[in-house]
């Protein structure tokens, strides 16, 4: 694939940006100990992750086993998990390898780019406020903007609605959907993508399992998103 047609890149967020896991798993488990269920381990809990925080919650109760009796509601451990997550995201949250100059590289060269994660945005926007890599993206999308998380195209669709907005702004012509890239870990990721219309990039180092990942015929194929590096920082041919 040449990426030289590339203007535009969506990335997801856990397992591509940010080695979250151990943040992601402390949070259930300090969820599942205040309602009264037994822990998971880190490995249990990444089995769970890739689509959304209801879906891991929901996952994770019906692993857990229930030691105390409680009256809550799944929205009320839902909110005490986000609530605790937000709080504690960055404990042992960090980037992945080479990720911030990718980030900046791609802002040097005017290719916007945007994150479109089924994480609660809340999250999502605490944990890039707090590595002060906030003003690298366009946009953040979670699953609270749209009405279907990924594999649906909804959350794509808007990022690059949102990032066009932004381009006629400084009176640039729109994205067209073959100069974008969506790149994650996840089957999730690549259907999305290939749903929106647009490319698609496997990150297989991330959480997502490699198996469906590749099942999913993604355009290209990487084992950390930094990678992308290397084509993109080549000079263009008229520099």
């Amino acid at each position: 694939m040449n990426l030289k047609t590339v203007k535009a890149i969506i990335f997801d967020f856990d397992g591509v940006i940010a080695d979250t896991v151990v943040d992601i798993a402390d949070a259930v488990n300090k969820t599942l100990e205040n309602f009264g269920f037994t822990t998971l381990p880190v490995a249990t809990v990444l089995s769970f992750t890739g689509d959304g925080a209801v879906k891991l919650l929901q996952r994770a109760l019906e692993a857990a086993d229930k030691i105390e009796q409680t009256s809550a509601t799944f929205r009320d451990i839902y909110q005490w998990y986000v609530q605790y997550y937000e709080s504690h995201c960055v404990a042992k949250t960090v980037l992945y390898p080479g990720m911030e100059n990718l980030l900046e590289l791609l802002n040097i060269k005017n290719i916007p780019v945007a994150i479109v994660s089924n994480k609660p945005w809340a999250v999502t926007d605490a944990i890039v406020k707090k590595l002060n890599i906030a003003h690298l993206f366009a946009t953040v999308i979670g699953p609270e903007q749209t009405a279907h998380v990924k594999p649906n195209p909804e959350g794509i669709l808007l990022a690059i609605k949102t990032i066009n907005e932004k381009l006629a702004e400084h009176h640039k012509a729109p994205l067209r959907l073959e100069e974008v890239l969506m790149v994650g870990d996840s089957a999730t990721d690549i259907q999305a993508g290939k749903n929106a219309g647009i490319k698609t990039c496997a990150v297989t180092g991330g959480y997502g399992n490699k198996e469906k990942l590749r099942q999913a015929t993604p355009d290209m194929e990487l084992v950390l998103a930094s990678e992308l590096m290397v084509p993109l920082g080549e000079p263009d041919n008229h520099e």
